[in-house]
């Protein structure tokens, strides 16, 4: 079993460290916040993999968004979580004993909450149910409410209108194996030519050398599943292809715009 946290757990990274780890868990929480606010269960991950394989599903459980969030459960006896009209989570710790307590605070993370019947009931809206999905996964679900997260509203990059975030690239990286192997780390930005035209760019920061071969093999599929992945990128490839077509660039271990990275711990 393998329980990680820090950072968003995408489904193809749990894919990519399954065969070494399994189960893997992710938990969820903020630094400025509380680290243990909620927490993946067997359910969590089972509805997350049937949103993955299922659109209907997807769907009717997360809205419009092509994004697939991570999913946990929490206590509520713990945590209130609210969404405020900007589409950010909203927390409050309600046990009585801290030494700081934090009311109605922002950390800026999209996405949603559901009550365990609400779950229930968007399930069935798709033709499913709870005990339909976990299967033989786990014994009879804990009916604690849900909380699913997108991540930090501003690490977004939007062109032509569509918005690219972080989790299609680390989707996209995970989907392809080969790739995430070589792959220590990568961020988003616009790039700007000399006549002003703006495209999206995704830097990765490469272990071991860096060849005109593997810039060309990332060049050609990181875009590509993300095409896939992402609705509003796939429209914008259909409409004006060249205008978002990403510029993709590879840098050694701590160059580029990952040389200020490089005393960190992350």
């Amino acid at each position: 079993m393998a329980l990680v946290g820090g950072e968003g757990t995408s489904e193809g990274l749990r894919d990519y460290i399954s065969p070494v780890f399994s189960p893997v868990y992710s938990g969820f929480g903020a630094t400025d916040l509380e680290i243990g606010i909620a927490g993946e269960t067997p359910l969590s991950v089972a509805i997350l993999r049937a949103a993955r394989t299922n659109e209907e599903v997807r769907h009717v459980v997360f809205g419009a968004d092509s994004r697939l969030p991570m999913l946990f459960q929490y206590n509520p006896l713990n945590h209130q979580i609210l969404v405020n009209d900007d589409g950010e989570l909203v927390f409050t710790i309600a046990r009585p004993h801290l030494l700081s307590p934090r009311v109605l605070y922002n950390i800026r993370d999209e996405r949603g909450v559901a009550r365990f019947s609400e779950m229930e009931e968007r399930l069935s809206v798709a033709g499913t149910s709870t005990e339909k999905i976990v299967g033989a996964v786990a014994r009879k679900p804990i009916r604690l409410p849900f909380v699913w997260v997108y991540g930090r509203k501003d690490s977004t990059v939007s062109v032509m209108g569509a918005n690219i975030y972080p989790e299609d690239v680390e989707q996209a990286l995970y989907d392809e194996p080969e790739l995430a192997a070589r792959t220590h780390s990568f961020c988003l930005s616009l790039s700007e030519d000399e006549h002003g035209a703006v495209r999206p760019c995704f830097s990765f920061e490469i272990r071991g050398d860096v060849s005109d071969g593997l810039r060309a093999e990332f060049a050609a599929r990181i875009p590509e599943r993300i095409r896939l992945l992402n609705a509003d990128f796939r429209t914008a490839v259909a409409e004006r292809a060249d205008s978002v077509r990403p510029v993709v660039e590879l840098y050694p271990l701590r160059a580029g715009p990952f040389a200020v990275d490089a005393a960190k711990i992350k």
